[in-house]
């Protein structure tokens, strides 16, 4: 596990009183520094969940998160298993997207990426078990689901194997026919999965990121080389694996820089989608407070000031829909022209970007895999087409 770095941790009674979540809070407090270790109460719980999730790029934000460990809120069963609905995405921010079933137990991260305010507290539920036990409730009210992701509140390989949070999931998925869990991460701490028997129901997707980004943007994360390599290793241990561009921050040069990601991937690892999201969901305003305005592409830069007011509270700014369009046709290209049977799709994108682009990714808006809709798994046939003679090989 990573070190925690923390100013305060705040522990519930409870955890104390039940086996399973004492014995992990025991293993992760080792790797929590913090000499203030206090009891949590009712009137802290409400103080945790008021905490401010500041992005981390506006204050250089480092060690003084507040680390807090209960065992399993009954009030917060639709977190730990949440569905967000596809539809509602269209209708209020004119976004395609579909409906995804996502799994969370901790709520913060150990990494401090500068557009990412999810390190500020960092809340452990501790009792895997009972958390496993209920999925029984979202499995049977959601029989078409596919896919269930894990996590969208944290980055959980870093936490392992102290945590045990993942092991658990991967063996009920395995007994699972037609479900898969898909673990989400920039992490190359995967090594404890290796040996697990995940009869081929986890995929693993890995948020790539270019040079500049990685080293600059996302602090405390791999290397892309490092995150290419868990991913080729995971491949080769029979993991279905998959990639994320997301989120692609327009830095200088980052046509060569993302040419380069493309290409060390496909040569080291045959991911079973890949996906694109261009840095967004807050106003140009904050872009220069976040990441240094020197990091930039000149040309998109220019092209979200001059777009600001049109573009204040829309969802995908800063960047305009010019910007978009331009970048993921890039993206789109080089990836076929190295993988032709590699999908690729776009995250969350507007009908003008699936007009001008779906052609050339072979997909349709009402009908394309993505790295966590609902079916994007084997059994879909659009899946299927594309990966049916490669999941699981080695390029």
């Amino acid at each position: 596990m990573l070190q925690l770095p923390a100013r305060v941790v705040y522990v519930d009674p409870k955890v104390r009183e039940k086996a399973n979540c004492r014995a992990r809070l025991e293993r992760v407090l080792r790797h929590v520094p913090c000499d203030d270790v206090r009891e949590l109460d009712a009137e802290t719980y409400e103080d945790l969940w008021r905490a401010s999730k500041r992005r981390h790029g506006k204050d250089d934000f480092g060690d003084d998160a507040v680390v807090a460990f209960t065992d399993f809120d009954e009030s917060r069963t639709a977190w730990y298993y949440h569905l967000r609905e596809g539809a509602a995405k269209l209708q209020r921010r004119g976004e395609w997207c579909q409906t995804a079933l996502e799994l969370n137990l901790v709520d913060g991260c150990t990494f401090r990426c500068a557009y990412c305010g999810f390190g500020r507290r960092v809340i452990f539920s501790l009792d895997v078990e009972r958390f496993v036990d209920g999925l029984d409730e979202p499995f049977a009210r959601y029989p078409k689901q596919s896919l269930y992701k894990y996590s969208n509140m944290t980055d959980l390989p870093p936490f392992e194997p102290e945590l045990d949070a993942v092991r658990p999931l991967v063996e009920r998925f395995a007994r699972e026919p037609s479900r898969y869990l898909m673990l989400f991460t920039k992490s190359d701490a995967i090594d404890f999965l290796l040996p697990l028997d995940h009869r081929g129901h986890t995929i693993i997707s890995w948020s790539m990121a270019g040079d500049t980004q990685s080293r600059l943007i996302e602090k405390r994360t791999p290397s892309l080389d490092e995150r290419i390599e868990a991913m080729r290793k995971a491949q080769e241990a029979g993991y279905l694996v998959r990639a994320r561009l997301s989120p692609i921050v327009p830095v200088k040069n980052w046509r060569q820089e993302y040419r380069e990601l493309l290409e060390k991937l496909f040569a080291r690892a045959k991911p079973d989608v890949v996906t694109l999201e261009l840095l967004g969901w807050f106003d140009f305003a904050d872009l220069p407070e976040i990441i240094p305005a020197e990091l930039f592409d000149p040309d998109a830069y220019q092209a979200a000031q001059d777009a600001e007011e049109a573009m204040r509270g829309v969802h995908s700014g800063p960047f305009t829909e010019a910007t978009h369009q331009e970048i993921y046709r890039f993206c789109i290209e080089t990836a076929k022209s190295l993988s032709p049977s590699t999908p690729v799709a776009v995250c969350h994108g507007t009908p003008p970007t699936w007009a001008a682009l779906g052609p050339l990714m072979g997909m349709e808006p009402t009908n394309y895999i993505c790295n966590c809709g609902a079916t994007s798994t084997p059994g879909n046939p659009v899946y299927d087409r594309a990966n049916a003679p490669h999941a699981g090989e080695t390029p």
